[in-house]
């Protein structure tokens, strides 16, 4: 089964080498799938690092295309990151608002970057307080806001 969207479609062509078990065939390997997943449905999520060695994303369920992409950028990013490439990784965050600049992972996109941005310029605070501020501002009660609210002791 897959994603019925070309830009998903195009995007998982991409960003990310995707591993598809068609539920209908049942080869060797479905039974180890299966009891890995245990859940009843699909699509199931999962983006690991370009080492495969950690788990960086991972969810069940439909959600619109652009955020879902944005998803794939925010996994490249925290893999930029995790291996000192903090440039790319703000790259990447950049490509994830521009696709979905109202969704859900918004704040914590913009915690993210900022801290890339910091490393990436040689700790400019300012590009750290611009990000972190504005999670602070714009998305009040979130576990990002709450982290980032440590930046009022920076003025």
């Amino acid at each position: 089964m897959t994603y019925p969207d070309p830009d998903f479609n195009n995007a998982i062509g991409e960003l990310v080498a995707p591993v598809r078990i068609n539920i209908a065939d049942r080869h060797e390997d479905f039974r180890a799938a299966t009891v890995m997943t245990k859940i009843p449905y699909s699509p199931r999520f999962r983006f690991f690092s370009s080492d495969q060695k950690r788990l960086l994303r991972e969810w069940t369920g439909w959600m619109p295309t652009a955020e879902l992409i944005a998803e794939m950028y925010i996994a490249r990013a925290i893999d930029f990151l995790d291996r000192k490439n903090p440039l790319a990784a703000v790259e990447e965050y950049d490509r994830a608002l521009e696709l979905a600049p109202e969704g859900p992972a918004v704040a914590e996109i913009l915690y993210r970057r900022g801290m890339a941005a910091f490393l990436g310029h040689k700790f400019d605070i300012d590009l750290l307080k611009r990000d972190w501020q504005a999670v602070v501002e714009n998305h009040p009660g979130t576990r990002w806001a709450l982290h980032a609210s440590v930046i009022a002791d920076t003025q």
